[in-house]
């Protein structure tokens, strides 16, 4: 793992960082801290498709810009880091303009607050990537094998909802692949991508991303499972939260 050097400064980025994470996890299962959108949103301000194109479009963007100006000094692992960020975040973006089925509106202050925690993950991220590994590792090569099995399982379990709700503006009961087991496969794959981002990079700031994640798509599964027991009386009682056959 890369650690800082332990200044003032960096230790209490470090300790605001990683609070700020756990904190999403505590405040999301809750609800001191829930943000309101899909399933929970208060049906307000923007478009649905809007409100979540911008919340990871524009960290596209920031990734791209604070990674441009160094491209043609970019070594194999400085370019790789940067594609897996540019990669999710893309086809995040991608996926919001031509798969996912919208039927709501998107608070705008939801939207701008995790746009900005997506930003200050993407940039973060990218910007550490200045001051990458010296070369490929074992760590580095398993996060690679982690980031295409996230990144992919991801979409499908996308495709399989979007493909649910082709004829429906509703939330149905999920069926198919991963989701026969648990309710929020797609939120497993995430924090998989996540980490192999985190193993990819190696840098102390993006393992403090994957706790963050992880803690807040943790909470928000279990607050999904309980939603679906609540709006579908024939739910299949023994799927899990997020982990098939186990939690």
């Amino acid at each position: 793992m890369i650690l800082p050097e332990w200044t003032l400064p960096h230790i209490i980025l470090t300790i605001l960082y990683a609070s700020l994470g756990l904190s999403m996890g505590v405040g999301e299962h809750t609800g001191l801290m829930r943000m309101p959108y899909s399933k929970f949103r208060l049906n307000r301000g923007l478009s649905g498709r809007t409100g979540m194109f911008l919340l990871y479009f524009v960290p596209f963007l920031g990734a791209l810009a604070v990674s441009a100006p160094h491209l043609a000094a970019f070594s194999l692992v400085q370019f790789v880091v940067l594609a897996a960020v540019l990669i999710h975040f893309g086809k995040r973006s991608l996926e919001v303009l031509f798969l996912h089925k919208y039927s709501g509106l998107m608070d705008l202050s939801t939207a701008l607050t995790i746009m900005t925690f997506y930003t200050i993950v993407a940039i973060g991220t990218t910007y550490l990537n200045r001051w990458p590994l010296a070369a490929p590792n074992g760590v580095f090569w398993g996060g690679l094998a982690l980031f295409v099995v996230g990144i992919a399982g991801n979409f499908w379990h996308h495709k399989i909802l979007a493909d649910l709700r082709k004829n429906t503006t509703d939330y149905v009961i999920p069926r198919g692949g991963l989701f026969e087991q648990a309710a929020c496969p797609h939120y497993l794959f995430e924090i998989l991508t996540w980490l192999g981002i985190a193993m990819l990079s190696q840098h102390l700031f993006a393992y403090l991303t994957v706790l963050g994640m992880g803690s807040y798509l943790f909470a928000s599964s279990l607050n999904t499972l309980k939603w679906y027991h609540e709006k579908f009386p024939d739910f299949p009682k023994g799927r899990k939260a997020l982990i098939p056959f186990l939690f």
